[in-house]
């Protein structure tokens, strides 16, 4: 959230602020990352305070892109006639985990194989039991080093999602390994009305 503000301070796009006593920049991603994660393609939402004509959206991004640091970047930008709520369909995730590319992909196969994969989530609000298998799907897995990539899809819709930790700590069960997640980055997210990117290579 930082990041993005500061870029557009710097590239001289003013953002709208919120009313009350502490006014708020007008800005946010509609699918925060999980702790510690990278990710190559972010959606975030940004009401600046004043009108945008669409003939003027490719000198912004330029100076977007100008003023980005090192290891971020805007990819393209969009109008909205109207404050927007995106709503995510799928993302993308790839991340490590210390064990033999053969056992993963059993471990991996097993799972995909199962007809549920039931999880109870834990929170301060009580708990609440689903089924794993709703949520997530593209399980594949690859050599990398002394560990093993592995990557996968999380399904979004109007109750949720599953969590990365939930997929890991599934397959570190199989594995009988701690569900220890390594070096984790979101490829890609697809949201509702919005056209897709392909997916970018971590």
């Amino acid at each position: 959230m930082r990041v993005v503000q500061r870029t557009f301070a710097r590239a001289g796009i003013e953002l709208a602020f919120s009313q009350g006593m502490r006014p708020k920049p007008r800005l946010s991603l509609p699918l925060p990352l999980p702790t510690g994660a990278a990710a190559l393609d972010e959606l975030a939402v940004v009401e600046v305070a004043e009108d945008t004509p669409a003939v003027a959206l490719g000198e912004r991004l330029r100076a977007l892109r100008a003023a980005a640091a090192d290891g971020f970047s805007f990819e393209r930008l969009t109008l909205a006639e109207a404050r927007v709520r995106p709503q995510p369909v799928a993302a993308g995730y790839e991340c490590r985990v210390t064990a033999p590319a053969v056992a993963v992909e059993a471990a991996l196969a097993a799972l995909a194989a199962a007809p549920e994969l039931p999880v109870e989530r834990h929170s301060p609000k009580g708990s609440r039991a689903f089924d794993l298998k709703k949520y997530v799907s593209g399980l594949a897995s690859s050599p990398h080093g002394a560990a093993t990539k592995v990557c996968f899809t999380l399904r979004y819709g109007p109750d949720g999602s599953a969590r990365v930790d939930e997929v890991v700590a599934a397959l570190a069960d199989r594995l009988g390994i701690e569900p220890v997640v390594l070096d984790l980055v979101r490829t890609h997210v697809d949201w509702k009305g919005l056209q897709p990117r392909p997916p970018v290579a971590a």
